[in-house]
């Protein structure tokens, strides 16, 4: 897919000069290495992203709760439907 949207991005001297010393030395533009750090920056949150569901999921499936046997939840509902 083609490049189709642009965004205008502020750097001061030396943060510009830093990247295109960067960008020189890996033989890209610096258009090019800001992309590259862009899409690494959002790997890496997906990452996380995924991590933490994953976490999540692993505490939900390694909680050790007492489950109330069906038997015992019907005479706790009529006891307090009789009130």
């Amino acid at each position: 897919m083609g490049m189709t949207k642009k965004v205008m991005v502020l750097f001061d001297p030396e943060q510009y000069q830093k990247l295109a010393e960067h960008a020189r030395f890996k033989g890209v533009s610096v258009g090019s290495l800001i992309r590259q750090a862009a899409e690494k920056s959002l790997a890496e949150d997906e990452n996380v992203a995924r991590e933490i569901r994953i976490q999540a999921a692993r505490r939900l499936t390694e909680a050790e709760e007492a489950v109330t046997e069906w038997d015992e939840i019907e005479r706790m509902l009529e006891r307090g439907h009789q009130g």
